[in-house]
């Protein structure tokens, strides 16, 4: 712990100054060739696609039959169908299908699972560097840390509930200078000192940590199941400066 502070009032003295104080969206789908809508109940729009695609239009449900119902309108315990279909803004049928109330719920598969998720956004880590003020000492061990986080979201898939709970799998921090390291923890503030990282030039570096999040879901109050696949989102850069200490004569005393 001397060698800390010590390498911290000298680096205080040499240059930095003032001392430093760390600091349910709700999804739908439904079949059809356009894959998974994501529905925004109070917005009334939809969005489906690939990753690489996207449409938007908006959906409706009604029933079937209005008036004199015939045999294709109706179903087999003699109840009306319910017709659902998306619209794009330009009026062109995206996708439509009929159901009747007795028909079993469609199966929430993982891979459908996965697809919302990926959709959902979720939060970079901000990245704290010890020393504060942005400047540390070549040689030495510079401490990084971010906050852990978790998260709790809704969905709605193919008209039911999904509960997630969305949790960091890893980070990797990047430390500007061609190194990096891949953890399943956070850090820590001073002095714990479990994430740090020495810089054997003096320069400029911008050090980043970027985020996997990884999810278990339920379906319908259902048993939790692991979501397939994980999102990392990248984090943005710290600016950083590594300098050289030099001595500084503060007193002398016969």
């Amino acid at each position: 712990m001397r060698w800390f502070v010590a390498a911290l009032a000298a680096l205080a003295a040499c240059c930095l100054g003032p001392a430093f104080a760390d600091d349910g969206a709700d999804v739908g789908s439904g079949p059809g060739q356009f894959g998974v809508w994501v529905h925004d109940d109070a917005a009334g729009t939809s969005t489906s696609g690939s990753a690489s695609t996207s449409t938007t239009g908006t959906f409706h449900s009604q029933s079937a039959c209005q008036s004199v119902c015939t045999g294709q309108f109706t179903c087999a315990d003699g109840t009306i169908k319910t017709h659902s279909w998306v619209e794009s803004p330009t009026g062109d049928l995206l996708w439509e299908t009929y159901s009747c109330p007795s028909d079993a719920a469609p199966a929430v598969t993982g891979g459908l699972v996965a697809t919302a998720f990926r959709r959902i956004p979720l939060p970079p880590s901000t990245l704290s560097v010890q020393p504060p003020g942005g400047k540390t000492l070549v040689n030495f061990d510079t401490n990084f840390f971010t906050h852990e986080q978790t998260l709790d979201r809704t969905v709605r898939l193919l008209g039911q509930r999904v509960d997630l709970r969305i949790r960091v799998d890893s980070y990797t921090w990047r430390f500007g200078d061609g190194d990096s390291l891949r953890t399943d923890e956070p850090g820590a503030p001073y002095p714990r000192l479990s994430i740090t990282h020495s810089y054997l030039r003096t320069g400029r570096y911008a050090p980043a940590v970027d985020t996997t999040w990884v999810a278990d879901y339920r379906v319908g109050g259902q048993g939790w199941k692991p979501v397939p696949g994980s999102v990392t989102i990248p984090g943005g850069s710290v600016a950083l400066r590594a300098i050289e200490a030099r001595p500084t004569l503060v007193g002398y005393g016969s």
